[in-house]
């Protein structure tokens, strides 16, 4: 059997596999992962964790196993989760199909399974908590990186929180924008939104431009609401919009940037440092600089 055991927090998850055989552990694995949208999103988070994991680990396991000219068992008749995945009876059809045999996907319930799970849990617990140790002691880091872009971009103090905007195209008609936030260089996914682009058709201007051009008011706009809301209403809704970032990053080059910047002084926002990002060539962009 494989037991398979996960510990997660907001963004990332620990993974633990014990790989039991003719009646011992005879190898583990463990990895901490950052977890995808899907997982986030969903109520049933853990069981998505599941599936997602088995499809990836038991895929690449057969893919090596393909390459190698020795025969090798990487499916074994036994499956353990924590929970079964939503789709559990095509997991294990698959599983089986990949063995040439059948594979049993089980929660284990009681006995010496039960009891060595519970090992693969803790032992996935503690990885996680390793990592977030590591990951608090990379503080001087980060405070270092955004010193360097404090630096690099002349600004009046070290960029926070970040906000940043992407413009896409789904299936070659509707125009989506993303944003995303970091807050002490860290991604804060809480706060991610998405926009679907409304009015940038009919501005004269290229897609990206105007789009650019239409979430920055728009984000912005809520910013100022959300300041000239009573204070009263704070427990009824969030606020976390209601202060702008210190760094507005944007999709693009000179006229993303210059769309960007236009919003900002119409709407009288001049905290609010913006570069723009020009992916082909990895180039910063700067309002009003060449």
């Amino acid at each position: 059997a494989d037991l398979v055991a996960f510990a997660t927090d907001e963004l990332e998850a620990a993974v633990q596999v014990f790989h039991v055989r003719g009646g011992r552990v005879r190898g583990q694995r463990g990895s901490v992962v950052e977890k995808t949208g899907d997982a986030v999103e969903s109520a049933d988070e853990l069981a998505v964790l599941v599936e997602q994991f088995l499809t990836q680990f038991y895929g690449e396991q057969v893919a090596i196993a393909d390459d190698d000219s020795e025969p090798v068992t990487v499916v074994p008749r036994e499956v353990l989760v924590p929970v079964l995945p939503p789709d559990a009876e095509q997991v294990q059809q698959w599983l089986s199909d990949l063995r040439g045999s059948a594979v049993h996907l089980r929660v284990p319930q009681r006995g010496d399974k039960k009891a060595l799970a519970e090992t693969v849990q803790r032992n996935a617990m503690e990885a996680l908590a390793q990592h977030k140790l590591k990951r608090a002691g990379d503080l001087n880091a980060r405070s270092a990186a955004l010193q360097g872009i404090q630096d690099a971009l002349d600004l009046d103090s070290a960029p926070l929180r970040i906000e940043c905007i992407d413009v896409s195209h789904v299936q070659g008609t509707d125009v989506v924008a993303s944003l995303v936030v970091f807050e002490d260089a860290l991604p804060r996914k809480s706060d991610y939104r998405h926009y679907a682009i409304r009015e940038a058709a009919g501005d004269g201007r290229s897609d990206d431009v105007a789009s650019i051009a239409e979430v920055t008011r728009r984000r912005f706009l809520r910013m100022k609401a959300d300041d000239a809301a009573p204070e009263k209403s704070a427990p009824e809704r969030p606020r976390r919009f209601a202060y702008p970032p210190n760094l507005f990053v944007v999709d693009g080059g000179a006229p993303q940037v210059a769309a960007a910047a236009e919003v900002l002084d119409e709407l009288g926002i001049t905290d609010v440092a913006v570069i723009g990002l020009a992916k082909r060539l990895e180039e910063v962009w700067v309002p009003g600089e060449p």
